[in-house]
């Protein structure tokens, strides 16, 4: 497009116009380089100068819009296919969607955008609510379900690489670093790992909860993890537990089953182990401090991505689990962890910074 500048009886773009005044002003005796920066440096500023910008209409469009958090990696590109998209198109509502760490909980110094709806565990979930971080959506006042709207389950499973490792190995394996020599990746929090240890120490799934519940089952899972301690390489997001397996940093590990599916053949060749894997309900939360008509398109939201067309999509999109009706997972206990996960995170965090 012609821009209505002439220079030297010429048209030519704004861009250019500029470049040829600067080459009258700067001397030449600079090398090349730096020239072409100095340049390249005066052009953007006058151009700033220059051309009107839109920051009002963009700034109303971030008012007006849907902020979502998400989890990030295969599970929030294919939530935006089935979801976010979608809805933006049929509603004529904008969608920022963010990457976060899940924990709604507000942080001294904490510089993290405002959000509308987040995606979390529903241990976080039921313990945000009680502690007003959430939106109270219905139920009693004293109901630690009354926020979390169900979104979906995530399973946990075993991930190893199956070039060094032919036979499906299980959780007592995972601990064998004699026969199976290698990092192992675990998850930097007691959700999962304290579960995991159990079974790998004998513990049967339908009483991991039980044992873990007593101050002798507590000790027993830590003196498990201690064995390992050496060999464990940590993972803090779904998609990182992926990737560790992918990219061959860990021989084994506990992983996203949905990341590991979605992430193809990649490095390695990776199999996952369904047998005493995990299952972890997840959430959608709202924000507590919206006003009304934030509040309503947050409904509106949520309301499509329990329409049945959006859910099957979704399906279609991320394997969260193994093939239905071989196993049967450990059902990860919210109720459990929301009594006990502030007393096993301090102690998880103190075993961590034990020498």
């Amino acid at each position: 497009m012609r821009w209505p500048f002439r220079f030297g009886g010429k048209w030519a773009s704004v861009p250019a116009c500029l470049s040829c005044l600067l080459r009258k002003f700067i001397p030449l005796s600079r090398p090349p380089r730096i020239l072409r920066s100095l340049r390249r440096l005066l052009i953007g500023l006058l151009l700033l100068a220059i051309v009107p910008t839109s920051g009002n209409a963009r700034t109303g469009w971030r008012t007006h819009a849907l902020v979502v958090n998400s989890l990030g990696g295969a599970l929030s590109a294919a939530q935006d296919k089935a979801f976010f998209r979608p809805f933006a198109a049929q509603m004529g509502v904008g969608i920022l969607r963010y990457v976060w760490d899940g924990d709604p909980r507000p942080r001294s110094g904490h510089a993290g955008r405002a959000w509308t709806v987040a995606l979390m565990e529903d241990s976080t979930a039921r313990a945000a609510c009680m502690q007003g971080f959430l939106l109270r959506l219905g139920g009693a006042p004293g109901s630690a379900d009354a926020c979390g709207v169900p979104a979906m389950r995530e399973g946990i499973a075993l991930a190893w690489d199956r070039g060094r490792i032919p036979v499906a190995p299980h959780w007592s394996d995972f601990w064998n670093v004699v026969r199976y020599p290698g990092k192992r990746g675990l998850r930097r929090d007691p959700r999962s790992t304290l579960e995991i240890a159990l079974m790998a120490d004998g513990v049967a799934p339908a009483d991991v909860y039980a044992v873990l519940g007593t101050p002798e089952g507590v000790a027993r899972a830590f003196r498990k993890l201690s064995q390992l301690r050496p060999y464990i390489e940590w993972w803090t997001s779904p998609a990182e537990s992926a990737r560790i397996i992918k990219n061959g940093s860990v021989l084994m590990t506990s992983a996203a089953g949905g990341e590991v599916t979605a992430a193809g053949t990649g490095q390695r060749d990776v199999g996952l182990q369904w047998e005493q894997s995990l299952d972890n309900g997840l959430s959608w939360g709202v924000a507590p401090d919206l006003d009304r008509a934030a509040r309503d398109r947050a409904r509106s939201l949520l309301h499509f991505m329990a329409q049945p067309e959006q859910v099957a999509r979704f399906a279609s999109l991320y394997h969260a689990h193994g093939d239905a009706g071989s196993v049967t997972p450990l059902l990860m206990d919210a109720a459990f962890w929301h009594e006990h996960l502030p007393d096993l995170s301090k102690r998880f965090a103190d075993w961590l910074a034990a020498p």
